[in-house]
């Protein structure tokens, strides 16, 4: 075995056991997912206001370059 493998499979083992016995942990994820869900709708409705603004752009601008070439 290598000194490689070696830190790796201590890595895995101190790091399985410290997540598996940290109780709280597990709660935060939970919060965290929570407020994921909680805040979703709000991100889509700054998404739809952002490409909202950047079609009105993208028209004006369009509308600008039509005008300028005829």
């Amino acid at each position: 075995m290598s000194v490689v493998s070696v830190l790796t499979a201590a890595t895995v083992i101190v790091v399985g056991y410290r997540h598996g016995h940290n109780p709280s942990a597990w709660r935060a994820t939970r919060r965290q997912k929570k407020a994921n869900r909680h805040t979703q709708p709000h991100a889509w409705v700054a998404t739809a206001q952002f490409m909202t603004v950047m079609l009105v752009i993208l028209a004006v601008m369009f509308a600008a370059a039509y005008d300028a070439g005829n």
